[in-house]
């Protein structure tokens, strides 16, 4: 008995189209896995900026009002500063809290630092005029100093927060997030009565 193999020399059209669609198929499962992994990774890079940015400005605006030597005062406008919080003489059950857009304090060696609150294009928090956040890939949504006084004795506490968020100028998912708050309140500890 004979055996008669019959030699191809290629595939099938039918197998070429078979095996095309299983590495597309395979090649759109890795596409979409490494797809999705750049983009958590690119929006955890995107919030890593902003919470080193956020803590870095915050860090210098407490440290430096915190061991001020002089308390120069709170202002609206950069002009007229005023060294005492308005309070509140009747007993109430939390004191009153009045908002500015500047704060000067001056330095053991003398330096003298305003820090404010710009709410001009683009919105930043600044030391003497230059901004304290990266402006060209974060944008703040909000910023508040803010004064608390109980007594006209008490040593006025000092309220700084702000708010920041990524600038999105793509509308891009991966980078949209909603801001990230920074506050804390500071007692200045050389001030003078």
């Amino acid at each position: 008995m004979k055996l008669n193999f019959k030699s191809n020399e290629g595939f099938t059209l039918v197998e070429l189209l078979a095996s095309i669609v299983v590495l597309v198929a395979v090649g759109s499962v890795v596409a979409g896995i490494i797809t999705a992994s750049l983009r958590g990774a690119n929006k955890t890079n995107v919030m890593e900026n902003i919470r080193e940015n956020g803590n870095y400005a915050l860090t210098q605006i407490s440290r430096s009002i915190e061991y001020a030597q002089v308390f120069n005062g709170l202002s609206d406008n950069g002009e007229d500063y005023t060294t005492n919080c308005p309070f509140s003489a009747s007993p109430t059950p939390s004191p009153v809290e009045t908002q500015y857009s500047f704060i000067k304090v001056t330095s053991s060696n003398d330096n003298a630092t305003e820090y404010g609150c710009t709410v001009s294009a683009p919105a930043t928090i600044t030391s003497n005029g230059a901004s304290l956040i990266n402006t060209s890939s974060i944008v703040m949504t909000d910023c508040v100093i803010a004064c608390v006084q109980t007594r006209a004795t008490d040593i006025p506490v000092v309220k700084i927060g702000f708010k920041l968020g990524p600038k999105d100028p793509t509308g891009i998912a991966e980078t949209s997030s909603p801001p990230i708050l920074f506050e804390t309140s500071i007692t200045i500890r050389n001030y003078k009565k």
